[in-house]
């Protein structure tokens, strides 16, 4: 049930941008402790062997990684404070101004935030324009009342019981496996002291929480998520086997059959991650429904040239059942170069993004093999956090999703680092598409995320990031690809008014609040932008918001020359772009006097607040740059 006005009214956001503040502080505190420790053992490593040495070691790295969980513990709780004390704090702000108008003009305004016309306030429009405010303040309520329990979700979170490091006896020795947390070098560290026998136990032992260590290697990690998919896949089917009954029997009265609704849950999400695997890899139709991912041999795999995928992540239970997964095509470890792609919208392995026409990642990656086919690129389709469920989602409007999935983000694509072949060059892009550019541009501007490039794809708004510099690329560029004719890429800053009227012409495809910070297209964002008109478009398209990996395209074209390391060819190709930028009216120079002729004056530039994009109307868009 929403929140009230007078709780609204009672609330004090600032105080949790202020305890964020501090958290913050603390945290800084704990990394400078944990770095000097980290020095510390670096030392002793060097110069002391043996087997105090070892142990030495060992209890150092145990003692660092209880102060990093303490750490990301923090961390998760100043942001889940700050990302609650700013938008709390704006969406109190925007309710109790637009109340306090309403009253002055004479109408009534419920506590449940009904609006209605006092007695002598009569007429259809006044009737009209009261249902209309309801529906809006109503809609501020609910949305002050997600945050607030999802902000109560993250505290108990960060707050909660440390994470799960089991110990199991593998070559007659107990191995406690590191926790989900810890980081991704020590994980390497770990990994690197057990003995090959060890190494094969786990691996055929399959604990889940094996294949989503950040530091294992990939191909460790695609073999145990593997086995963990196929458990999933048969603890349902099994049963019913056993039971001589549907899956659909099993699946719609899990208990009746001793099996939990969890059960069902993993059951799903390991079927669609498989269509996913199947479909990556190059199998649809009939086949793709009656294959197992796990029975397709590496020599069949070369006999029909299917794309080599890889379950680099697996977690069907997270988020509340959406579930988690990271299929990569190629290894990311023996890849010259890696691409991260990051979703938006009603993206989630339960609604079956990884299967169902969505050819993001295939069409990168065939693409990227014919660019360059020397270095091959690896492209990851990372659906590693929670996303918006659609485009009437209030959190669309609202940077917190983006912002933890930005920290989940960059915990992933910083670990790449770590298990890459230091024989083989590495070059990362991490892409971003919709909400997804969002999360990207946090991911660097906020967590620290470190890459080479960034590309973002009809971004909404960067929110952290207000130029290129707060990136932090070290050498590396933010790309843009936004078409003039997609309007999501409109809602980033082009004013209050026009986006918003924007957004609502177009049905609130971004919540009730469009926008999510800087449009990084303008002229001062500091980008390269790069040609991704859709060919044949005719105006404002919403479906032109999902063109941006269409084979031939622009903006395929584009992706692919940054991810395979040729950005350089983004000229050459003819795919650069003009930045969007205000028009600007000037005042005369001059004006002409009759006898005395032409006089100067001094002329005035006015900057408008019209946005201008120079690719709109372009007449030469085709769809015939492929590779």
């Amino acid at each position: 049930m929403p929140v009230s006005i007078s709780v609204v009214r009672g609330t004090h956001p600032g105080t949790l941008v202020d305890a964020a503040a501090e958290l913050g502080r603390q945290y800084t505190e704990v990394q400078t402790v944990i770095a000097g420790e980290r020095e510390t053992l670096s030392h002793l490593q060097d110069h002391w062997k043996g087997a105090a040495a070892e142990a030495a070691i060992a209890r150092g790295l145990k003692d660092i990684a209880i102060q990093e969980r303490t750490a990301m513990r923090l961390q998760q709780l100043q942001s889940a404070l700050q990302n609650a004390g700013l938008q709390m704090g704006a969406l109190r702000d925007a309710l109790l101004d637009l109340v306090s108008s309403l009253e002055k003009m004479g109408f009534a305004v419920a506590d449940d935030g009904t609006v209605t016309p006092h007695q002598w306030l009569v007429g259809r429009f006044l009737h009209s324009i009261a249902d209309n405010c309801s529906t809006m303040l109503k809609k501020i309520l609910q949305l002050f009342t997600d945050l607030d329990e999802n902000t109560a979700a993250a505290i108990d979170q960060a707050d909660g019981p440390n994470l799960d490091n089991p110990t199991i006896t593998v070559d007659g020795h107990p191995v406690q496996i590191p926790s989900m947390d810890t980081a991704p070098a020590d994980v390497k560290q770990w990994w690197d002291s057990l003995t090959d026998q060890q190494r094969q136990e786990l691996i055929a032992e399959h604990p889940p929480i094996l294949g989503n260590l950040n530091g294992l290697p990939a191909e460790v990690r695609d073999q145990v998520n593997v086995a963990v998919m196929d458990d999933d896949l048969d603890r349902v089917e099994h049963t019913a086997q056993q039971h001589g009954v549907s899956v659909d029997d099993v699946t719609s009265d899990p208990s009746r059959f001793g099996l939990s609704r969890d059960d069902v849950v993993r059951y799903d999400n390991a079927k669609r991650t498989q269509d996913g695997l199947l479909h990556q890899m190059g199998i649809d139709g009939d086949e793709r429904n009656n294959r197992r991912y796990s029975d397709i041999s590496p020599q069949e795999r070369m006999d029909r040239n299917l794309r080599p995928t890889m379950l680099w992540a697996y977690e069907p239970t997270a988020f509340d059942g959406k579930g988690r997964a990271a299929v990569s095509i190629g290894n990311p470890d023996k890849s010259a170069n890696t691409a991260v792609i990051v979703p938006g919208t009603g993206s989630s392995v339960r609604d079956g993004w990884l299967s169902d026409g969505h050819n993001d990642a295939r069409n990168l990656y065939d693409q990227s093999l014919k660019a360059d086919p020397t270095d091959p690129t690896a492209v990851i389709s990372w659906m590693g956090y929670d996303t918006p469920e659609s485009f009437t989602d209030p959190n669309i409007a609202t940077p917190g999703l983006a912002r933890t999935g930005g920290d989940a983000l960059a915990w992933d694509v910083n670990s790449l680092g770590v298990t890459h072949d230091p024989s083989v060059p590495q070059h990362t892009t991490v892409i971003g598409h919709s909400y997804g550019s969002t999360t990207v541009a946090d991911a660097f501007a906020r967590s620290g995320m470190q890459a080479n490039d960034a590309v973002l794809l009809g971004c909404p708004g960067t929110d952290a990031a207000r130029s290129a510099a707060d990136f932090h690329l070290n050498g590396g560029q933010v790309y843009v690809g936004d078409a003039s004719t997609d309007p999501v890429g409109m809602l980033g800053e082009a004013g209050p008014g026009l986006p918003n009227a924007l957004n609502e012409k177009l049905g609130n495809m971004m919540g009730v609040s469009a926008g999510l910070g800087t449009d990084p297209a303008g002229q001062d964002f500091g980008s390269v932008r790069f040609r991704a008109e859709v060919a044949g478009a005719d105006g404002i398209d919403p479906s032109d918001h999902s063109n941006y990996y269409t084979v031939g395209s622009e903006s395929l074209r584009g992706i692919t020359d940054i991810a395979s390391g040729n950005a350089d060819r983004l000229a050459s190709d003819n795919l650069i772009a003009e930045h969007r930028h205000p028009i600007t009216v000037s005042t005369p120079r001059e004006i002409d006097v009759p006898i005395v002729g032409k006089v100067p004056i001094p002329g005035v530039d006015v900057q408008t607040p019209i946005i201008y994009d120079p690719e709109w109307d372009r007449k030469t868009v085709t769809n015939d740059h492929r590779y």
